[in-house]
């Protein structure tokens, strides 16, 4: 029987603030058709570890793993725009190091042309 690799795996997530610990060794394994929510009160961390997720944020200590292969640790780490991992900011936020229509087709696939074509098809509307 061959096991599936988790979609998503983050291990010992530390992230701290001004010595403050906001993310306290959190792990978290989500397997292919899982659905998954973080739940709990305002200030404990669940943006922070997304951020961290997304790559937008670095941890300050554990690893993040996507289809088996790791995306980041304290060393070795794939920039946001590489991961393929979607995020819906709370405030709205760009990737700064994109333009609008870089960000507009970060989560699009196909062709190049393809791709173009939707972006500019995407902001006309706008």
């Amino acid at each position: 029987m061959q096991t599936q690799d988790p979609r998503l795996e983050i291990k010992h997530m530390v992230r701290r603030y001004d010595g403050r610990s906001v993310v306290n060794d959190v792990s978290l394994r989500v397997m292919p058709g899982q659905v998954t929510c973080l739940l709990g009160p305002s200030g404990c961390g669940k943006s922070t570890t997304l951020r961290m997720i997304a790559g937008v944020e670095m941890q300050d200590s554990g690893e993040i793993w996507v289809d088996g292969n790791l995306v980041c640790d304290t060393v070795f780490r794939i920039p946001p725009e590489r991961r393929h991992i979607g995020l819906m900011f709370q405030d709205f936020a760009l990737f700064p190091h994109l333009s609008v229509a870089q960000n507009v087709a970060f989560g699009l696939s196909g062709d190049k042309a393809a791709i173009a074509d939707r972006v500019k098809e995407l902001l006309s509307r706008v």
